[in-house]
């Protein structure tokens, strides 16, 4: 039993950290992570009802598809062999739908310039159309406002009081008796024009945005995406909390945006049919001075039908005059082309594009060319002559007109050679054709110019009716798939996350405090951990007095700081190795930590077995035996030391609480006190005490403050080195273990003083008394109870100072 006894005093050096251990710790704060996460969810719910709740609202629209058919096959190609990603002319129109000019043609057609709220709890609730009045405001104030305007309203007691600032420009405040009533401000006069009376004790805000601001406001918060990398399908989407305002501008940008790209195709198209008018003005008289030489011919020369002689010739010829007239035709047409080019000298004139051949790269070059002049057209505008842009597009328009004149050279050229061959065939039927009359040949000279100038006239009347018909049904550039619409569950503010984060930080907040706290406190803390850091043997920990008085342990009392104190003495009996009348040193790290507590208590403790105990003070630099006992401190270990004619009965007086516990207090503080503390005369004194008591209890120096204590060493049997939880500091169980690794002291065990019920370990105890023996369960340490305790800790170490 007695070896089972000692490997329970054996601390334990265990490093490993039990995580049973790790919990209880940061359990025994539950209180403070329930009031931090009340905390936080009241924090959060304030949040919530001080922001404003948001809707996504979202329109999808399909780009219509009239680019040229290379585009689409070039795209093709790219998907086949994996490049999915979104096609240029996407992009363009995204960029184009997102452009400033589109939105600030919505927040014009919208007057979504002026903003209102009205008060609702903690927040401002945006209103759109429901205003029971609105501000009057100038076009022209509106577009040149440089600064945000906020205005409050609200209708007390018949008048209505407005408030209009600026920030960092002005603050006015004006009282109206009439809604209606203008009130002239630094920024310009106001006026509202109301529809019905504002609600009484309502606060309203109206606030006037900078355009700019707006526009940059509005192009940040819209986002404007392809369903997937290969549609077509344009999702157009809004975060707002006005749901009716969001629909209106996203439906209004889908609409400016169809207008835009309407009149785009339109100038291309009314270029178009200048151009052909004028054409067929000039074929129109070409071919009635034709038709004219025909006539004229013919009655001239008496001609009803051509000679039968020639007709075999004039068969075989026909295919090539065809194929001739063709080409003479198309060689027409481009020269019309080339001196168009050439001679206009209009930097903004198109050409047209779908008169001149059916030659793609010749198109293409002309569709490019037209692109560049339209853009040129926009950026003119905006820029001035002088612009780095505007001179950059005319170097790309000049260089896409040559390209243009270029492949109309090619074109020509090949039109020409066709041309030659031809001739060059008909050459072999000239001998046939000589034998022809002459007045029949030069008839075909005159009908040849007639077809030509008949297929010209036919031709530019087709075109005429299809660009005309391009005009009257020129189609919007995207369909609306899906009318704005928003989502049923607002996206801000999102409740579940935000109560979710606060619970999080309720819980984090405490935890992280405690874990710094502990990381930056240099005290000791837990029991449990000290007990695994002392080297020397654990004989207990002693609790917190809530009594408010030195000495707790008296007859018949079984509270639970009875209770340890009676296992600290059953403890220090198994750790003493001397059994007659053993002396017990009671030291400690610094002054402050119990010593004199703890010296008086296990006296009283020892007197309840029927055993005299003597209580010497040899803390004699600072005495306090006779405070806490209330005894007198005149006569006392100082006086027997340094008065050989006293002896030990003239000094010992009776403590006052138990017969079998007496007392030798310090006595006034020496001059000398490490001399007479080295006297004969005190192992004289401490050989009486031994003669005439059962257990001798020393209440010396701290150890860490000076070595009187060390040298008391030769007279002690014991030492019960007393620490104190929130008090000593960790590095004090240094000293300890050396003290103990250094045989400084004999007989060395440590307690620890000052411990919460919750934290030393003893739960149960067990009390006596006239009825029969029962085991008791101790009472929970409430929030309230632990401030009283340490608020008793605080006094004592006031009393100690």
């Amino acid at each position: 039993m007695d070896n089972n006894i000692k490997s329970n005093l054996n601390g334990n050096n265990n490093d490993v950290i039990n995580l049973r251990e790790l919990m209880l710790k940061y359990l025994k704060k539950w209180y403070w992570f329930v009031l931090a996460v009340i905390i936080a969810f009241i924090l959060a719910f304030v949040y919530i009802k001080s922001t404003k709740i948001e809707y996504q609202i979202q329109t999808v629209i399909l780009l219509r598809n009239d680019k040229s058919n290379s585009n689409h096959s070039t795209m093709a190609m790219m998907q086949s062999l994996g490049f999915n990603g979104v096609s240029k002319e996407v992009e363009d129109e995204i960029q184009v739908i997102s452009s400033k000019k589109i939105i600030h043609q919505a927040i014009d057609s919208l007057n979504l310039q002026v903003e209102y709220y009205e008060k609702n709890g903690l927040r401002y609730d945006q209103k759109y159309r429901d205003m029971p009045f609105k501000l009057n405001l100038q076009k022209d104030f509106i577009q040149n406002l440089d600064y945000r305007i906020e205005i409050f309203v609200k209708e007390s007691s018949g008048q209505y009081k407005v408030e209009v600032k600026a920030k960092n420009r002005f603050k006015e405040k004006y009282k109206l008796t009439n809604i209606q009533e203008s009130f002239t401000t630094p920024a310009g006069i106001f006026k509202f024009s109301a529809t019905a009376l504002p609600k009484n004790g309502i606060k309203y805000k109206i606030v006037i945005h900078p355009i700019n601001n707006l526009i940059e406001s509005y192009g940040k918060k819209m986002n404007v995406t392809t369903v997937n990398k290969q549609s077509n399908v344009i999702k157009i989407s809004i975060v707002e909390s006005n749901v009716k305002k969001a629909e209106d501008f996203l439906n209004k940008i889908v609409e400016l945006y169809n207008l835009d790209a309407i009149i785009d195709k339109n100038i291309i198209a009314t270029n178009t049919a200048n151009f052909i008018h004028d054409r067929l003005g000039i074929i129109t008289q070409e071919l009635f001075e034709v038709e004219s030489d025909v006539e004229n011919y013919k009655r001239s020369n008496q001609l009803t039908d051509l000679s039968s002689e020639a007709e075999l010739y004039l068969q075989t010829a026909s295919a090539y005059e065809k194929q001739l007239t063709e080409l003479e035709t198309k060689l027409n047409m481009i020269d019309a082309v080339e001196n168009h080019i050439k001679n206009n000298r209009d930097p903004n004139a198109l050409i047209p594009a779908n008169v001149v051949t059916d030659d793609p790269s010749l198109s293409r070059s002309i569709q490019e060319y037209n692109l560049a002049v339209l853009d040129r057209m926009k950026l003119s505008q905006t820029a001035n002559e002088k612009n780095p842009a505007l001179i950059q597009s005319d170097q790309q328009i000049s260089a896409l007109k040559s390209n243009v004149l270029a492949s109309v050279a090619n074109v020509k050229s090949g039109i020409q050679i066709a041309r030659n061959d031809v001739l060059r065939q008909g050459s072999q039927f000239s001998s046939k054709i000589k034998r022809v009359p002459t007045q029949e040949r030069q008839f075909l000279e005159i009908k040849r110019q007639q077809e030509i100038k008949q297929n010209l006239y036919l031709f530019l009347s087709q075109k005429r009716e299809e660009t005309a018909l391009s005009l009257a049904t020129t189609a919007p550039a995207a369909r609306t798939i899906d009318r704005a619409y928003a989502s049923i569950d607002p996206v801000a503010p999102k409740k579940r996350i935000i109560y979710l984060v606060a619970l999080i930080l309720g819980l984090l907040v405490p935890f992280i405090y405690i874990y710094l706290k502990d990381l930056i406190n240099n005290k000791i803390e837990d029991p449990k951990e000290f007990q695994k850091l002392v080297k020397a043997p654990y004989l207990g920990s002693i609790g917190t007095s809530r009594e408010g008085v030195t000495v707790v342990v008296s007859e018949g009392k079984t509270t639970p700081i009875v209770e340890m104190f009676r296992l600290l003495r059953t403890n220090l009996k198994f750790l003493s190795k001397v059994k007659e009348s053993p002396v017990i040193l009671v030291t400690s790290s610094f002054s402050g930590e119990g010593k004199s507590f703890v010296s008086i208590n296990l006296a009283m403790s020892l007197a309840l077995m029927k055993r005299k105990v003597l209580v010497i003070g040899l803390d004699i630099r600072s005495p306090m035996l006779a405070k806490y006992l209330q005894i007198p401190q005149e006569k006392g270990v100082t006086i027997y030391l340094s008065d050989s004619s006293l002896t030990p009965q003239d000094i010992i007086v009776s403590s006052g609480y138990h017969p079998y516990l007496d007392v030798i207090p310090g006595g006034p503080v020496p001059p000398n006190p490490s001399e007479l503390i080295m006297s004969p005369r005190l192992d004289e004194l401490i050989k009486y005490a031994k003669e005439n008591y059962d257990y001798v209890v020393l209440d010396t120096a701290p150890i860490g403050m000076v070595s009187d204590t060390y040298l008391l060493n030769r007279i002690a049997d014991n030492a019960v080195y007393v620490a104190r939880q929130n008090y000593t500091p960790r590095d004090a169980v240094a000293l300890i273990n050396e003290v103990y690794e250094d045989k400084r002291l004999n007989g060395m065990g440590v307690v620890l003083n000052g411990t919460s019920s919750t934290s030393s370990g003893y739960g149960y105890g067990y009390g006596y008394g006239a009825e029969k023996t029962r085991v008791y369960k101790l009472p929970k340490i409430t929030f309230d109870e632990k401030i009283r305790d340490r608020y008793h800790r605080y006094l004592e170490k006031r009393r100690n100072k």
